[in-house]
C-alpha cells in the first residue's frame, strides 16, 4: 500500500485517481474477453456492443454492475461465473478500451 499523504494538496492530487493499483490481466481473463468478443461479433451485434462500452467508459463501475444486472440474458453467450468474472474486468476503463478494440478487430476480420 502507498505512503499516506503528508499534505491536503498531495491529497487532492491523488483524491479521485482510477484504475492507479490496477493488475495485469490473467491469462484465463484474457481469454475470457476473447470468448466474449467473438460471441458479440458472430451474433452480429458489434454496433450495440461498442455504443455500450463507450457509454459506460465514463462510468465503468455502473457498467460492470450493469453486466450483473443483464446477466440472465447473456448466460446465452457466458456462464455465470465468466459473467461475475467478466463485470468485476469491465470495471476497470483499460479493459473496456481493449475489449471494444478486439471487438472492432474481430469485426474487420468477418467483414474481410
Amino acid at each position: 500500500m502507498g505512503e499516506k499523504p503528508k499534505t491536503w494538496k498531495e491529497w487532492f492530487a491523488h483524491a479521485f485517481a482510477l484504475d492507479g493499483g490496477a493488475e495485469p490481466l490473467e491469462e484465463r481473463d484474457v481469454a475470457l474477453l476473447e470468448k466474449l468478443a467473438k460471441g458479440v461479433v458472430s451474433r452480429r451485434m458489434t454496433a450495440p456492443a461498442i455504443l455500450f462500452l463507450e457509454s459506460v467508459k465514463p462510468l465503468s463501475f455502473v457498467g460492470g454492475q450493469a453486466l450483473v444486472f443483464f446477466g440472465p440474458v447473456l448466460e446465452v453467450v457466458l456462464k455465470r461465473e465468466e459473467i461475475e468474472r467478466a463485470a468485476k474486468m469491465l470495471e476497470r476503463r483499460d479493459v473496456l478500451e481493449g475489449l471494444a478494440l478486439k471487438i472492432e478487430s474481430l469485426e474487420a476480420e468477418r467483414r474481410g
